[in-house]
């Protein structure tokens, strides 16, 4: 008989989960003609993104683990009172294929390209979608990835960094969480991402925590 795996292990099976899908991120980053999504909008640097990570899942060299994977571009998203058309659309949702109930990992990306890309990122169209609950309401983990369209990831860092700061009640921030911090991974690109908790007292759906990734698109003169 198939039995349930006990809360630790989900947790364990999660975060591996969670993992692997930031990784397929990162790797399929690395495979874009970056230079060339330079001055791309939000969906087309998506579609690309996603299409290359379907790519690596779809390879002759594919590792094992990629085999139970499945990602999705725009998904529409499940919201008592909303149907059809008037559904939000997640940017990336991964789907682990696994038997009975399918862990979802879904991720909202945002331009950074100008002054008020900041206020994007937090806003109601962008973080503040986990915060409220229209997304990922049923999962204790989710993901913000901004693509760098000027200056480079420092300034941006510093920028997210303090934008995040002064939006403390406006995110729901943790309680025993000061600020954002290092996720803690190491290796495979992801030593820079950072990781946020957020109550979401307002829905009643516990804390989710959001890990945060910069990919970098900003051209390069290679002549």
């Amino acid at each position: 008989m198939f039995a349930e795996p006990s809360g630790e292990q989900q947790t364990v099976y999660r975060s591996a989960f969670v993992r692997n899908c930031m990784v397929l991120i990162v790797r399929s980053h690395l495979n874009l003609d970056r230079d060339s999504l330079g001055t791309a909008e939000e969906p087309h640097i998506t579609g690309m993104l996603v299409e290359a990570v379907r790519n690596l899942l779809e390879s002759a060299g594919a590792e094992p683990w990629m085999e139970h994977i499945e990602v999705l571009d725009d998904p529409p998203q499940i919201l008592a009172g909303r149907y059809g058309k008037a559904r939000p659309r997640i940017d990336i949702e991964f789907v682990q294929t696994l038997r009975g109930r399918r862990p979802r990992f879904h991720i909202e990306a945002k331009r950074l390209y100008r002054s008020d890309s900041v206020n994007e990122y937090f806003g109601t169209g962008g973080m503040q979608m986990f915060v409220g609950g229209q997304y990922a309401s049923e999962w204790p983990s989710a993901a913000m990835v901004g693509y760098i369209q000027s200056d480079d990831y420092s300034t941006w860092l510093q920028r997210l960094a303090s934008g995040f700061a002064i939006r403390r009640e406006q995110l729901d921030i943790c309680k025993d969480h000061a600020n954002w911090g290092a996720a803690g991974w190491t290796g495979d690109g992801l030593d820079s991402v950072k990781i946020s908790c957020h109550a979401r007292t307002a829905t009643g759906n516990g804390q989710i925590e959001v890990f945060h990734l910069l990919l970098d698109f900003v051209f390069k003169d290679r002549s």
